[in-house]
């Protein structure tokens, strides 16, 4: 049923926890291919700003070169058996480019972790995770905060 299962981390403990849920996942149903995927958003400069655009440039470039480095580490410590682990990181607007990811590269489902924020954090950050439910073409298994925060 399931060929490819996309695990979006966002270099938080709580985005790992979902890692032993893909792990149960992944083995029991035999699914072929898991995408692990970062989304750098890019470096937000207020008009007036003092920063120039090399600057700004400079620290989307760190953002990325860590984000791969943070993957390929999380890659090599995830056991999947024989399952084909491959890792992607993407610049843009989190939500935004997971569902773009989804409807160009034949995903089938979507393991993340919800962050947990309530109130005016909530609102002012928006929810990815939320964004994701309601929008998502695919089944998106969602491990929330509270499971990760007893689990970390």
């Amino acid at each position: 049923m399931y060929k490819k299962m996309l695990v979006p981390l966002d270099t938080s403990g709580y985005a790992e926890c979902v890692l032993d849920h893909v792990k149960e996942i992944a083995t029991a149903r035999g699914i072929p291919e898991v995408v692990l995927l970062s989304v750098v958003e890019p470096t937000y400069v207020p008009a007036g700003s003092f920063l120039n655009e090399q600057v700004v440039k400079d620290a989307d470039e760190a953002g990325i070169k860590q984000a791969r480095q943070y993957l390929e580490k999380t890659k090599q410590s995830v056991d999947l058996g024989s399952c084909n682990v491959s890792i992607e990181v993407k610049s843009g607007q989190p939500a935004d480019v997971i569902l773009d990811y989804i409807d160009k590269n034949g995903v089938d489902i979507v393991v993340m972790s919800s962050h947990g924020r309530t109130g005016v954090s909530r609102w002012y950050l928006g929810s990815v995770a939320e964004k994701l439910m309601r929008s998502s073409p695919v089944p998106v298994f969602l491990v929330p905060s509270l499971v990760c925060r007893m689990t970390s």
